[in-house]
């Protein structure tokens, strides 16, 4: 097998690749109207699509295409040098499509609509390589039956392979025909002809200039048909234009450029589909993003208005958050004196009840200390517990129905906007759904009980390292330890040798108080160092959960579908990149012409 035989497979294989992708991309589902109109249009487009690629070895179909009177039919039998068709130069001669097919091609395997033309078969050289369709004219309108002959000709088009585009001097710039021309050009190859070349003159550079911005032309022609077919009918060449035209057909459309002009083909045709599809998406696209913008900004509103909620509740369970943080500072500690004052203040209520045991004297008064411990207990261990449902009782939190109602218009009109479809039955329902995100809400909430956590940590360590516990537990000691050598010295000096009594309970009594309300002294200083350090930790926590980006929404499944229109677009996008790799590839030798993509800012 050649080289290029290897190589055209290996593009075919690829082509086919490019439009099993495009079925896959036609078969998801979305709100996006965007993304259903441009799915709908490629499905109704494949099958013609795929009709081509199976008609890769059959006989190149040649569509006579152009305005009333520009001698199409006079052309056809000038190319194959017959009277087959009736030709004419004013009124529109032919009504039917007239399908000329050489008799050793099977009719069958073309899938053309013969049953709605005029079938002829003559044995000519020129149709053993194509098929020739002379269509009705585009711009028929003297007849009752134009709309009939129109319907005709746009049925016919799809089926065909190559345009030869026939105009005259006064009618290269019809609007009518360039419009047929402009719907019926995508995925074909053209050929431009000036005809009537025995009394017009030769207008191929205006009418190049005319078409150059939609519409590559490699080459025009400039042919005399009736002159050509009487040289032909006397048995000598067309000659001129005419005879140049048979040959550039003869060599461009042969049976060895079957296979890349039908390839060419189908790329031409799916690109300009992809790229037209493209230009409606990219259309809604920045609606789209206004939308996400909008959603983003509602979900950035319910962001503040929690992170507000749980630092004035943070803030009013200080207690709960003294108790806490007391309890992990005291773990970091160590054993000190001033860790030990530490553990009696957050046990205090514990110490008491054990004091009151010890003086019970019957079994009533221990049954009732034993309920009064085991009430207080219950209490302590519910408080407890009330600091870890703390951020718990946010879950109810939800917006006013008014503020809800409000941000359900916004959203609908953003959503009309964008093109999705039934905004309303996208929205969060008050009546069915609560009016947060579980989702965004459980995100939140875990992320507050995390930073909770952290910052307890975070002031436990602060406030229990090495300076602070070296500072805090040599202070504390100077009183009890001048307490101990006051008592010393009187017990041990001043009784034995200096006939000094010991010291009465008027001293003990005082100095008890007095190292009560120095206990008390540096119990408040250092309580106050953790509200200090936990006001601040509070408001730094709350900038944290401002700042953080969360992986939920407050309206899920509508950033879901804004996610989803995104996702959808860079896959046609994909899809549009490849087929123009593949567009890239195509054979430059060619002489044929081609409809320009129209290329948009957003491409």
């Amino acid at each position: 097998m050649r080289q290029a035989e290897l190589t055209q497979l290996e593009l075919l294989s690829r082509v086919d690749g490019l439009l099993d992708r495009c079925e896959e991309w036609t078969a998801e589902e979305s709100n996006w109207s965007p993304a259903r109109q441009g799915r709908s249009f490629l499905k109704r487009l494949l099958p013609r699509v795929q009709k081509v690629r199976e008609r890769l070895e059959m006989p190149l179909v040649i569509a006579m295409f152009g305005g009333t009177g520009t001698g199409k039919s006079s052309l056809v039998n000038g190319l194959i040098g017959q009277d087959v068709t009736p030709a004419g130069r004013q009124r529109p001669t032919t009504l039917k499509p007239q399908l000329l097919i050489h008799p050793d091609i099977n009719l069958q395997l073309l899938s053309l609509p013969w049953d709605e033309c005029e079938l002829q078969r003559p044995n000519v050289p020129f149709l053993k390589d194509v098929v020739i369709v002379d269509c009705p004219d585009p711009d028929t309108s003297e007849d009752a039956d134009a709309s009939s002959n129109l319907q005709r000709l746009r049925r016919f088009l799809p089926h065909c392979d190559v345009i030869l585009y026939t105009s005259t001097q006064q009618k290269y710039r019809s609007a009518n025909v360039q419009k047929e021309l402009r719907d019926a050009a995508a995925g074909c190859k053209l050929v431009f002809v000036q005809t009537h070349a025995d009394q017009d003159v030769d207008i191929r550079d205006d009418w190049r200039q005319h078409l150059e911005d939609e519409y590559d032309v490699p080459e025009m022609f400039f042919v005399d048909s009736l002159a050509g077919l009487k040289r032909q009918q006397e048995g000598r060449p067309a000659g001129g234009d005419l005879e140049r035209l048979q040959e550039f057909l003869q060599q461009q459309l042969s049976s060895a450029h079957r296979s890349r002009i039908r390839r060419d083909n189908v790329l031409d045709l799916l690109y300009a589909s992809l790229l037209r599809i493209s230009e409606q998406m990219h259309e809604k696209l920045p609606a789209v993003q206004s939308f996400q913008g909008e959603l983003a900004g509602h979900t950035r509103q319910l962001q503040e208005q929690l992170s507000e909620r749980l630092q004035e509740d943070l803030l009013t369970a200080r207690q709960l958050w003294e108790r806490r943080l007391a309890d992990a500072v005291v773990n970091r500690w160590g054993s000190t004196p001033f860790s030990w004052l530490l553990r009696a203040h957050c046990s205090l209520g514990a110490l008491l009840g054990s004091f009151g045991l010890m003086r019970a004297r019957t079994t009533a008064h221990i049954a009732l200390l034993g309920l009064t411990q085991g009430a207080r207990l219950w209490k302590q261990r519910q408080q407890e517990n009330q600091f870890d449902q703390l951020l718990g009782e946010l879950d109810d939190f939800s917006l006013p129905a008014a503020d809800l109602d409000s941000k359900r218009l916004i959203l609908e009109g953003y959503a009309r906007s964008a093109g999705f479809d039934s905004p309303r039955g996208l929205l969060v329902q008050r009546s069915e759904t609560p009016a947060v995100s579980d989702e965004f809400r459980a995100e939140f909430f875990q992320d507050a009980r995390r930073e909770v956590d952290h910052a307890v940590e975070r002031l436990a360590k602060r406030n229990s390292g090495t300076v602070t516990r070296f500072l805090y537990d040599t202070l504390f000691l100077i009183f009890p330890i001048f307490l101990l050598l006051r008592i010393g010295k009187n017990f041990f000096w001043d009784t034995m040798f200096g006939g000094q009594e010991i010291l009465a309970a008027d001293f003990y009594l005082p100095a008890l108080l007095f190292l009560a309300l120095w206990c008390g002294l540096f119990l408040m200083l250092f309580i106050r160092r953790l509200r200090r350090g936990l006001k601040q930790e509070v408001r730094q926590l709350v900038e944290r959960m401002l700042a953080r980006t969360f992986q939920h929404d407050l309206f899920p499944q509508l950033q879901a579908e804004c996610r989803a229109a995104e996702r959808q677009v860079a896959a046609l996008e994909e899809l549009l990149e490849e087929c123009q790799s593949l567009r890239a590839e195509q054979d430059s030798q060619s002489f044929l012409g081609s409809q320009r993509p129209r290329v948009t800012a957003e491409s």
